[in-house]
């Protein structure tokens, strides 16, 4: 009887020993799927996130080049504005000093004979300047001029005018208009095509010299 009694408490020692490593192996092996699924979510999220930087990144990138293209083509238009500007500016002084009384007599001259040489039938001209050219023009027509022009030419005061003149062919309600706004402007109408040319091969050098410039320190 001892003896059994020893064998069923040998038995249970074995069963509870052998239950218990049972118990501890799946509690490890629940922890170690539990720790393997988590492993897998954070790489999976891991890997969304780089997924979504990555598109972040490129998106970002992308909006970063067309805003430097933006900021490119906005500073070279305001460079092409700003060149017109001293064009403009410089072609308006130069005007100031060719348009004198003798180059506009012969323009108005030239324009007489032309009119003529074309068949022109209107004789009425109304020639419209500003006080101090009319004055001088009076005088060099009187001299050199009188016979170059047709009949009805008759000198106005226009005090609007800064200089150059205003031509109004009467009877048929024409005007044309070489005041040296209307030159300059058509100069540096004429003039823009070859500024459209020549920017885009200055601008990048200008750019460039932008980039090597050294900044003084604040």
């Amino acid at each position: 009887m001892p003896e059994d009694l020893q064998a069923l408490i040998d038995r249970l020692q074995r069963d509870a020993v052998e239950e218990g490593q049972r118990r501890a192996q799946a509690i490890v092996a629940e922890a170690e799927a539990k720790a393997d699924a988590l492993v897998r979510e954070a790489e999976s999220q891991g890997a969304r996130l780089l997924e979504r930087a990555e598109r972040d990144a490129e998106a970002y990138t992308e909006r970063s080049a067309h805003a430097l293209e933006q900021a490119g083509r906005d500073l070279l238009i305001a460079v092409s504005h700003a060149v017109e500007r001293l064009l403009s500016g410089l072609v308006h002084e130069s005007l100031k000093e060719d348009l004198e009384p003798d180059l506009l007599a012969e323009m108005l001259a030239k324009m007489s004979e032309a009119y003529v040489a074309r068949g022109g039938r209107e004789r009425r001209m109304d020639v419209l300047l500003n006080e101090d050219d009319l004055e001088a023009l009076v005088s060099l027509y009187a001299h050199r001029y009188r016979d170059r022009l047709i009949d009805g030419v008759e000198l106005k005061l226009d005090n609007d005018i800064v200089k150059g003149f205003r031509v109004v062919m009467v009877e048929d309600h024409v005007e044309h208009d070489f005041t040296i706004d209307s030159i300059a402007e058509a100069l540096t109408h004429h003039l823009r095509p070859h500024l459209a040319r020549i920017l885009p091969r200055v601008a990048p050098k200008a750019l460039e010299l932008l980039d090597t410039t050294p900044v003084e320190p604040g």
